[in-house]
């Protein structure tokens, strides 16, 4: 009679979330850390990501790439001279140690505006590919939630299948009971037993799916493919950051900033088409100092005079006055498509914010479905457990036929509960998707 009670208390416990299996328990054998939350691993993802820090690379040496052309652009050139200078005739000869000139600057504008205008350019690329750099980041960021949520998945059925062992394994026993009573009959046991192996299976394949999905997870994160990783079990749909902050103004402004850019660098181009004809303005300068010679046979020393010039010049390009027009038109076409494109990613970027806020939505209106749902599931269990004394009914063998119908509808009601929890855990991963999918569109995925 005790050992009865006590396996129908075991099934409804373990179906009721009273058991819980421990980390130790899950993975058996290896050496678990602490619990690993989602702020941590985008933390970490941040420092030891390799596409992130190859993103980050990249963008320190497009800034440094710009700072150099910068410099060679507009900085003269500078050159030290030392040098000895030997002559002699048939007759005689001289030798002179010369520094001539000591220091000499040179500096060309080349074409002046043009320079002007890459500098903008160049200014309004480094924009745009810091913006790229933190579009990359992000886009990793999201496939790190991903990841995550996928094996807190993988983890929860992992413990539903170690609990379905543990109810299989004592449904089992309770039936070979019954069985040498004669109260159940060798297909109730066959069942019994097929439904322990099948428990067995799926043990083994949640342990695969796990094992996977933590690999992904680790591979993400720069860590050791086999590294054990806990990560939280109970999910909260609330939300992680404020989504007030979420607003079409603010998404439209950095889902379009790249496209901004390139308009502006379409308008600046166009500008500079026009005046190109007339701006081959070039402008060169020297400036060289006093040098110094020394006479090695008369030991004389004497200096040399300092040199300064100044030129320039302006030249019109006929073949460049000619093909204006067809240039000025190109740009205009340039500039044209580049605001169709601003104005379609507007439209496309407000569309994807409607979606992606319908897609939260609708995931939180099923959460809390699915969550009604476990209750009355979790509800009908009890009221079956109070309302018919299974141990009794067991007990009397001439109740036989309702004994079955019971024991069946209780086996269906513990199989109702399971796949209502799984099914809940499910649909809170979605809504945790669906929210950070909002939390990508300005790029919050820390703070």
């Amino acid at each position: 009679m005790d050992l009865k009670k006590h396996a129908i208390f075991l099934h409804l416990g373990m179906l009721l979330g009273v058991i819980i299996l421990k980390p130790e328990v899950l993975y058996a054998g290896e050496s678990p850390q602490e619990i690993l939350t989602l702020q941590e691993a985008i933390e970490i993802s941040l420092k030891e990501n390799i596409t992130i820090q190859n993103a980050q690379q990249d963008r320190k040496m497009y800034v440094l790439s710009n700072k150099i052309n910068n410099f060679t652009t507009w900085f003269p050139q500078a050159s030290l001279n030392f040098a000895h200078n030997s002559n002699w005739t048939i007759k005689e000869s001289t030798s002179f140690f010369r520094l001539s000139p000591i220091l000499a600057l040179h500096w060309q504008a080349g074409i002046f505006f043009d320079k002007i205008y890459q500098a903008k350019k160049c200014c309004q690329e480094n924009v745009i590919n810091k913006l790229q750099t933190l579009e990359t980041v992000s886009n990793e960021l999201q496939k790190v939630v991903t990841c995550y949520y996928a094996l807190v998945l993988a983890q929860k059925k992992w413990d539903i299948s170690n609990e379905s062992i543990e109810f299989a394994t004592a449904t089992l026993n309770n039936i070979q009971e019954k069985f040498k009573s004669g109260m159940v009959s060798k297909i109730d046991l066959l069942n019994a037993s097929l439904a322990l192996k099948k428990a067995n299976l799926k043990v083994l394949e949640q342990k695969k799916n796990l094992q996977e999905k933590r690999r992904d997870l680790n591979f993400i994160l720069n860590r050791s493919l086999n590294e054990v990783i806990l990560v939280e079990s109970d999910i909260s749909v609330n939300p992680t950051w404020n989504l007030e902050h979420i607003t079409q103004e603010r998404v439209i402004s950095l889902k379009t900033a790249i496209q901004e850019k390139q308009v502006s660098i379409a308008e600046a181009e166009l500008s500079n088409v026009k005046i190109s004809p007339f701006t081959q303005l070039n402008v060169s300068g020297s400036i060289a100092s006093q040098g110094i010679e020394y006479d090695l046979k008369k030991k004389k020393l004497q200096k040399t005079t300092s040199n300064q010039s100044l030129n320039w010049n302006i030249s019109l390009d006929i073949s460049s006055l000619l093909l204006l027009p067809a240039r000025i038109k190109q740009a205009k076409i340039t500039l044209d498509k580049a605001k169709l494109s601003l104005i379609q990613k507007k439209l496309t970027v407000a569309d994807e914010l409607e979606t992606k806020r319908w897609m939260y939505d609708n995931a939180i209106a099923e959460y809390k479905v699915l969550a009604e749902r476990l209750e009355i599931s979790k509800h009908k269990l009890l009221l079956l457990l109070e309302k018919y004394s299974l141990d009794k009914i067991f007990l009397k063998k001439k109740y036989h036929h309702k004994r079955s119908k019971l024991f069946d509808l209780h086996e269906k009601s513990e199989q109702e509960v399971e796949e209502a929890e799984l099914m809940l855990v499910e649909q809170a991963i979605k809504v945790k998707e669906a929210e950070f999918a909002l939390y990508q569109l300005i790029g919050m995925f820390h703070i």
